[in-house]
Formats: C-alpha cells, sequence, structure tokens
C-alpha cells in the first residue's frame, strides 16, 4: 500500500494553484519561523483545545484531522458553529498504533488481530458505529510484517499475567470519534477496536486482557512508551511518519485520514475559495496539536 504523507496535497482539482500560492506566501511567524500559512502559530495540548480556541475567537484556523473535524462539525457543542473546508486538506495519511521500539513480536499480534477482524466483519461493524467506514485501510490481502518476529516482547507480556489476566495501557487523547469520555470511562473507535483485539487475543492465548485507556501529553508519547514505560501501546489516531517508523515498533496502517483546515462558521465564506483563502488565512492565528501531523505540517516539517 502507497502512504501518501507529505507537507501539502490538496484534493481534487485545486492541487496545483494552492500549492504554488501557499508556496509563495513565505509565512514567517512572530519569531521569524517559517509556517505554512497564517501570522502565528498556536500549539495546543490537544485537537480538542485548538477546536475551543477557534470557537472561542482566540484562533482563526484550526488544523487537524479530518475524521474529528467531521465529527464535531456534524453534532456535539460545535454542531453548526465550526465548518470544515473541504477543499483545504492539506495531507493524506495514515493511523497506525505503536509499541516501543524492538516490539516486533507483539506489534505481530495486534496485525493478526486487526486482519482477522477486518475479513471478519468485525472492524467494518464497529467502524459503522462512528461513520468511519469508508476509512478503513486494511484490505483482503494485507500482510502482516511482523508475522515472522522472533523477539521476547509477546512473550513477556504474557509472562506478566497475574490471575490469568494482562493489563493493557493504551496511551490516548480525549479525540472523538477515536477516542471519547464518557462519563468515567472511555469509548470511542479506536477504544472499541483496542477492546476487540484483544478479546480476539485472548481466546487464542486463554487468558483475559483488561485494556485501560489513560490519557497522556501527545507531544511526549514517544518518551513515554519508550524510557517512562507509563503506557504499552500508543492507540489514538496516531499519523505515521518516518520518524515515528524510525522510533517505535509501528501496526499495518488501520484507517486514512486527512489534515484539514476547519473555520467558524460565521467565516466560512471568507476562507471558502482559494482567492480568500490565500488572502485572508495570512493574518490567521493557526490552532494545532503539539506534536501531531497538523504541527509538524505548518511547521514544514513533514
Amino acid at each position: 500500500m502507497k502512504r501518501k504523507i507529505f507537507a501539502l496535497v490538496l484534493v481534487v482539482a485545486l492541487v496545483a494553484s494552492v500549492a504554488v500560492g501557499l508556496a509563495a506566501c513565505n509565512n514567517k511567524d512572530s519569531d521569524g519561523n517559517s509556517i505554512l500559512f497564517g501570522k502565528e502559530l498556536l500549539p495546543l495540548t490537544s485537537q480538542l483545545d485548538a477546536l475551543m480556541e477557534l470557537d472561542k475567537g482566540g484562533a482563526d484556523i484550526a488544523v487537524m484531522d479530518s475524521v474529528m473535524a467531521g465529527w464535531y462539525s456534524a453534532q456535539g457543542d460545535y454542531a453548526g458553529k465550526i465548518k470544515v473546508l473541504e477543499n483545504m486538506m492539506l495531507s493524506e495519511e495514515y493511523y497506525g498504533i505503536a509499541a516501543k521500539s524492538g516490539a516486533g513480536a507483539f506489534m505481530g499480534k495486534i496485525n493478526e488481530a486487526l486482519i482477522a477482524l477486518y475479513n471478519d466483519g468485525a472492524m467494518t461493524e464497529i467502524a459503522a458505529k462512528y461513520g468511519l467506514e469508508n476509512e478503513i485501510s486494511i484490505a483482503a490481502d494485507t500482510q502482516n510484517p511482523y508475522a515472522d518476529a522472533t523477539d521476547n516482547s509477546w512473550n513477556e507480556l504474557i509472562a506478566g499475567a497475574e490471575n490469568n489476566t494482562v493489563t493493557i495501557r493504551l496511551g490516548i487523547t480525549i479525540f472523538a470519534p477515536i477516542a471519547i469520555k464518557d462519563g468515567d470511562s472511555y469509548t470511542g473507535y479506536d477504544i472499541e477496536l483496542a477492546n476487540a483485539v484483544f478479546d480476539y487475543l485472548g481466546e487464542q492465548e486463554g487468558i483475559t486482557f483488561n485494556v485501560e485507556p489513560v490519557v497522556i501529553d501527545w507531544d511526549t508519547k514517544i518518551a513515554q512508551i519508550n524510557e517512562a514505560g507509563s503506557i504499552d501501546l500508543i492507540w489514538n489516531g496516531m499519523t505515521i511518519t518516518p520518524k515515528l517508523e524510525e522510533e517505535l515498533t509501528i501496526s499495518v496502517p488501520y484507517l486514512a485520514n486527512k489534515q484539514t483546515c476547519v473555520v467558524r462558521a460565521a467565516d466560512y465564506e471568507k476562507y471558502s475559495d482559494i482567492a480568500g483563502f490565500l488572502a485572508n488565512s495570512k493574518d490567521a492565528i493557526v490552532a494545532v496539536e503539539s506534536g501531531s501531523a497538523a504541527d509538524l505540517i505548518m511547521n514544514m516539517e513533514l
């Protein structure tokens, strides 16, 4: 499968003119750093914080995952208050699940389960609950690159079972429809998919897996899994990038996404066509989640 992860890919027939226009802007923030567009980049703790800042007027544009933007623009507190600029998609990308570096055998088991859940229809059934069935990127011919991994990561995990139960800590942020806080618990596509994966693996191994979502600082996710060991997996709509592939053990791509621009509904006409976007985005404050794909794109590092 060919992955497309690069700084500026605009869908539909607008590709060339917008790319040239943004490249020619040579935007700088107040510290003189180059940014893709806007006058100031506002990095925040989460994508939800970026939406909140947009809604209250502290930002003019939020750059975020299309799966989240579409969800919040259609329902909940932001329905009717924000709009997605459908013709301003900044990248096409894929989500992956990450284990610590060197955990090939552990990831091989997760890949095995993902492929099995796709083939028996369970993955599509879960995705349909969140309107994501068309974003599934696993297919009937998906291969498991860690199928023959011989490291000890899976055996060590199983050996740590207490009362025939293993707890799997998932590093997440609140990110609907991927991860949604529901009272004192969590739901959402990735949470349900993780539970299905470990139900499948539990049946294979004859043990019980307890999936425990842990809210993390997304900007420190690599350190939390590789160094602190405070989580077992990063499973939260994580965009696969070459840097992450170097530092973590990453699953087969399981969901497609785009980076998109979101504005207040009242400002939509200002940005809805190419000319308007190029003219008005020059003076915009742009909110992103720190350490996210949107952050890298806006800093022209992806």
